[in-house]
């Protein structure tokens, strides 16, 4: 039998995905597969929402062909706070205890009860010092048990609390087998209700940031322009993005409303843009060196190809849509995991099942320690 992995649970604003991988890290195939909305009547109310997640949840792993209860699972966006800070070239031994004491008056929550881990981002120099740039991930204790609560409530068994900034960029990092990958450097923009910007040099993360700017804002101005409600308005856009093919005598209606949510959305995506080349700019004045070639594109919001072209047009980089199941067996899911639709939305679940190979080999304390 193939050997399962976890199933990685992504629980999204509007969206829950689980996805199960199995076999070997150069024989990936995917064992099954679940994606549900969350109904907008139901995500609206908080004391709805989570007892109507829990249970589909549930009632998808005891109903569905997932082997096992084992998952792993990231911390909701809005409770993982990111900080760069840089120090003096020191043992690893040391560098735990030099972290959290750094920590401390960096984050707008109490860091003494907070789960911190860090990622060492690399070199730089600093006028005549040489010093390590040092990424912070930090997380109230409340929001880590709050998650750990949910996945018992869920009734599924939570060997990992990731974070999904690291999930995103683990689905592509099994791509860099090659040496010249180890000077590459890859830049990911997760874009779902909020854009997670990930820059990576070959297999080391350099740099995280979140911007408060994605499909939320998008779906509020496609409401205010069209005057639409805030649910006719994500419905909209989902179906313009699941439009495969329009017949001739609808096709200018269908591009007329295309050009206007597109309009609708443009500034806001302007200003993401704006940011996103900010990102890169921090990261070439950091660390100089190469600068990456491409920007690659993930997340639910991934699908709309006026996104990407908006991008590439101001970033001058290429933009290409992100596909973690490039060199995996999907054939048996069919319709759950399309071939001609995009796949990008599923990177973050990909990643979290991936770390089942990571945990297996090294005794992973994570967020869930």
């Amino acid at each position: 039998m193939v050997r399962s992995l976890p199933i990685g649970l992504d629980i999204g604003s509007t969206t829950v995905r689980l996805l199960q991988l199995g076999g070997a890290e150069r024989d990936l195939r995917v064992i099954h597969a679940a994606r549900f909305v969350i109904p907008n009547e139901v995500k609206s109310d908080p004391k709805r929402s989570r007892p109507w997640i829990v249970e589909t949840v549930r009632r998808l792993i005891r109903q569905r062909r997932f082997r096992g209860r084992e998952a792993v699972m990231a911390l909701a966006p809005d409770a993982l706070a990111v900080r760069n800070i840089r120090l003096p070239k020191m043992p690893e031994e040391e560098l735990a205890t030099a972290v959290t004491w750094e920590a401390q008056n960096k984050f707008p929550f109490d860091t003494a009860t907070a789960v911190i881990q860090h990622l060492l981002a690399g070199e730089i120099r600093q006028g005549d010092q040489v010093l390590d740039e040092v990424i912070l991930l930090a997380a109230p204790r409340l929001e880590v048990e709050a998650r750990l609560q949910l996945a018992c409530e869920a009734g599924v068994d939570l060997v990992s609390l990731d974070a999904e900034p690291c999930a995103i960029f683990r689905g592509f990092e099994r791509f860099l087998h090659r040496r010249e990958d180890e000077a590459a450097v890859s830049i990911f923009v997760d874009l779902g209700a909020k854009t997670t910007v990930v820059i990576a040099r070959g297999r080391h993360i350099v740099f995280i940031k979140t911007i408060p700017i994605g499909g939320a804002v998008f779906n509020r101005a496609v409401a205010e322009n069209l005057e639409l409600s805030l649910a006719e308005a994500e419905a909209l856009r989902r179906r313009i993005a699941g439009r495969r093919r329009v017949q001739a005598a609808d096709r200018q209606e269908a591009d007329r409303v295309d050009r206007a949510v597109h309009d609708a959305i443009r500034p806001h995506l302007e200003d993401l843009t704006n940011e996103i080349g900010l990102c890169l700019r921090y990261y070439g004045v950091t660390f100089r060196g190469t600068p990456p070639g491409a920007v690659t594109l993930t997340g639910g919001e991934s699908h709309n190809a006026a996104i990407s072209e908006t991008m590439a047009e101001r970033l001058g980089l290429p933009v290409r849509v992100g596909d973690p199941f490039r060199g995996v067996r999907t054939d048996h899911l069919g319709p759950i995991l399309d071939r001609r639709g995009v796949l990008g939305e599923w990177t973050t679940a990909f990643g979290l099942s991936l770390k089942g190979f990571h945990l297996a080999s090294q005794s992973a304390t994570g967020w869930a320690a």
